[in-house]
């Protein structure tokens, strides 16, 4: 036998056990749901999400998978910067449109709380997106450019973990597209230049 028919056999083989295994997951009923839907019941439905340790105060609005009850802290001379104030905005190119109680922030201290998800290191990150859901693989929501910070930490400020507990983060806002060198891809329209972050333990 001829090594391209044992190849196509074997995925032959995969195919069919998966789909088997699938269809035994949805013949158990609601009782045993698939990882996904377990994800999904657990965004739209009344289930905990244990994955995410979160001080008291803070919980996940079920049917987004957004952080909510952040209550900001007063810092003089610091602006409170919410995610409901980002979101009112959709993204259209040259930031067409940007509401004025966004732009006026601009250049300015901002504090902000939501999570990390790390861009390009895995330990001492210091380079990150703040975003407002803990979008995993089976929770929570992508973020999109209206839903996420892109944060540099200041010189001499220590690294943080890959964390999934919510952080705080302290640092002059920008208001701006900021493009992948080599193309005309948009990475963010808000970043934090010279932040500060701090894991919210308790």
């Amino acid at each position: 036998m001829r090594t391209f028919d044992i190849l196509f056999l074997v995925a032959l083989g995969l195919v069919a056990l998966i789909l088997w295994f699938e269809g035994s997951e949805h013949a158990a009923g609601a009782a045993t749901p698939t990882a996904r839907e377990a994800g999904i019941m657990a965004t739209g439905g009344s289930f905990a999400l244990p994955q995410l340790d979160l001080p008291p105060g803070l919980r996940v609005d079920p049917a987004t998978g957004l952080l909510m009850g952040i209550t900001l802290p007063t810092i003089e001379g610091v602006d409170g910067l919410s995610w409901e104030l980002l979101r009112t905005y959709e993204y259209r190119p040259g930031l067409e449109g940007m509401p004025s109680d966004i732009q006026k922030l601009d250049g300015k201290k901002v504090v902000m709380i939501g999570f990390l998800m790390t861009l390009f290191q895995y330990d001492d990150i210091k380079d990150f997106h703040l975003v407002a859901s803990h979008w995993s693989c089976c929770y929570g929501v992508p973020p999109g450019l209206d839903g996420a910070v892109r944060v540099t930490l200041g010189a001499g400020q220590e690294g943080l973990p890959n964390t999934i507990k919510p952080i705080r983060v302290v640092g002059t806002l920008r208001v701006k597209e900021v493009k992948e060198e080599e193309s005309d891809i948009v990475w963010a329209i808000y970043s934090m230049d010279d932040a500060e972050a701090i894991i919210l333990d308790y």
